[in-house]
């Protein structure tokens, strides 16, 4: 997980505790002090750290991958250089959120108070805060050393509780009590509030129309050579998408040691992709292996490998996937994995009648005829039908939860909103939903066995990519002779035929909903007895009457399910841990 642990001293306080706390983390075994600047110290795990790098001119410290945005922009893959940031917190804060890119937290100091926090404007590092005693806490988890956690940590039930009603805010809502969440893009206090210094909407307020396909092709080249440089063995998952196949090309083009793709194929025709994967793979130069998949069990003891981390999140929803990347990550000689993760949402794959607002401001590349007609025949409807819906008012920012099996009393709750899409609502409609897809796909950073075990790189993710592609009109991004056609005219000199002209994508519905069929013996008490229930947020009887074949056949409630499934692996986890950490003993003063 590329782990680091700071420690800070208050200001005039006693340095007893401080040293004490330190030579507790040192005792471990499982890290390595690195740094100490004014009034704290860094920490790095030893198995795998991260990077470090002092920063110049504040008393503070660099930790992560941090990349040249400029030098993506134009297609090359470089470190970013600290020399010249500035003296001051703000702008080196500042200048590293508009000029560079990676995963990285910064932690900048004056004397002027506590340390400060940036946490990169993707969220790609994970950051949270803590307080014991005269002690401040900032890493990206809770380190197995219970004397160091804060005394009131315990699972927050209602913050739990709003992560149900509006499911994409498990990544900026830890759900413990005593534990602060640095958001991505602030430069925050002990507290988690500060100015903001980025946010999508700015990108999206003012869209290009006239943006050269070859511009987005520079930037996805750019991105994966700065996340590719100086690795040694890396692996790429290709399904037969667009969207891994154009990181895969991406990697090509770099000159990247890509050790071979990787397609996991389903036993169903709708979600066999082995066919494209191949044509992609054989394209590069690369070879492929193919993972046969039979069918998906779900069992509790899955479950719990993506369950460790401060934060729920919904990467491990396939645990036999997760699985299987962690042991692949772990073979001698693989240092990455790169994913195509998150395509959708930054190319727009999405056809939702909101694009008539584009078509008709002449921002797509079909015309305002040839435009309505391509939309009205993704949505299977008539070209007035899409005018009427497209120019309705509607706000796209809404997400989604599982309040339909919430108990009344923990559904009643206020829905929150994400912060980058309450500062969407005033954009229009379409642009809300590309930013509501960037942050449904947030959970791609989060904790499960494949990040424990090794790299896993979400290319089209990046800064400079999402900028680039936010800075564009929907409509140039969404309307064209097939789905994500700015996207596609970028890279079809790259891309395989097959892969070019494909329409639709692997069907997984199917599959998965009789992968839940076939667990509901497991699924059921875990679900009806499990944490979540005893709490008294969910409605056991409703719940009950959904977890029978016939419902999930019928019914389209497979994503609330695995919803379901990764908040009570989160909190069985969680709770397990606190109970170990009530039962062990205290260490002799």
């Amino acid at each position: 997980m590329r782990d680091y642990l700071v420690i800070e001293i208050e200001a005039g306080a006693d340095p007893a505790p401080w040293r004490e706390a330190e030579a507790l983390v040192l005792a471990s075994g499982q890290w390595s002090k690195v740094a100490e600047r004014r009034r704290f110290s860094i920490f790095l795990e030893a198995a795998r750290p991260p990077a470090y790098r002092h920063l110049a001119g504040v008393g503070g410290g660099l930790i992560g991958e941090v990349f040249d945005a400029q030098a993506a922009r134009r297609g090359e893959g470089r470190d970013f250089c600290l020399v010249g940031l500035g003296a001051e917190p703000r702008e080196v804060a500042a200048a590293l959120a508009d000029r560079a890119f990676g995963r990285y937290v910064a932690i900048l100091n004056d004397d002027r108070g506590p340390a400060r926090v940036l946490r990169d404007p993707l969220g790609v590092m994970e950051a949270i805060g803590w307080r014991r005693g005269p002690l401040r806490f900032i890493g990206s988890r809770l380190p197995d050393l219970r004397d160091l956690w804060p005394h009131e940590l315990s699972i927050d039930w209602p913050a739990l509780a709003a992560i149900l009603r509006q499911k994409n805010l498990a990544s900026v809502i830890c759900p413990l009590k005593g534990v602060v969440s640095y958001p991505p893009g602030i430069l925050a206090g002990p507290d988690g509030e500060g100015p903001r210094l980025w946010s999508p909407a700015v990108f999206a307020r003012r869209p290009w129309r006239d943006a050269d396909p070859r511009a987005l092709r520079d930037v996805v080249d750019g991105a994966v050579a700065a996340w590719a440089q100086g690795l040694g063995g890396v692996f790429c998952e290709i399904s037969g998408g667009l969207d891994s196949a154009i990181v895969a090309t991406s990697l090509a083009h770099a000159r990247a040691p890509l050790l071979y793709g990787l397609n996991h194929s389903f036993p169903r025709e709708e979600s066999d992709e082995r066919a494209y994967a191949r044509a992609v793979a054989d394209h590069i130069g690369a070879p492929l292996r193919i993972v046969e998949r039979g069918p998906l069990r779900l069992e509790p003891a899955k479950l719990v490998g993506a369950a460790g981390g401060p934060r729920p999140n919904y990467v491990g929803g396939d645990p036999d996937h997760d699985a299987d990347l962690s042991a692949r990550l772990a073979e001698p000689g693989v240092e990455a994995m790169f994913t195509g993760r998150g395509g959708d949402g930054v190319f727009f794959q999405s056809g939702h009648p909101s694009l008539a607002r584009d078509v008709l401001a002449g921002a797509c590349g079909d015309g305002r005829i040839g435009g309505l007609a391509r939309l009205a025949r993704r949505n299977g409807a008539t070209v007035w039908d899409i005018l009427r819906r497209g120019l309705a008012p509607q706000d796209l920012t809404a997400g989604l939860g599982v309040q339909m099996f919430m108990s009344p009393a923990a559904a009643a709750g206020p829905v929150g909103r994400h912060p980058w899409l309450g500062e969407a609502r005033d954009l229009a409609p379409a642009k809300q939903l590309q930013i509501l897809a960037l942050v449904n796909g947030l959970s791609a950073f989060g904790e499960s066995r494949r990040h424990r075990a090794g790299d896993v790189i979400d290319p089209l993710m990046s800064q400079p990519v999402v900028e680039f592609c936010l800075s564009l009109a929907a409509g140039r991004l969404a309307i064209g002779a097939n789905d994500r056609p700015f996207a596609r005219a970028a890279f079809a000199e790259r891309l395989p035929a097959a892969v070019l002209e494909r329409r639709g994508k692997g069907n997984l519905t199917i599959f998965v909903a009789q992968s839940l069929c076939q667990s509901l013996d497991a699924l059921r008490p875990y679900l009806l007895e499990g944490r979540l229930a005893a709490e008294g947020l969910l409605d056991r009887e409703r719940l009950d009457a959904a977890l029978c074949a016939d419902q999930l056949v019928w019914t389209n409630i497979t994503s609330e399910l695995f919803v379901l499934l990764a908040l009570e692996a989160w909190a069985r986890r969680w709770t397990e841990r606190l109970t170990a950490s009530a039962a062990a003993p205290s260490p002799p003063a």
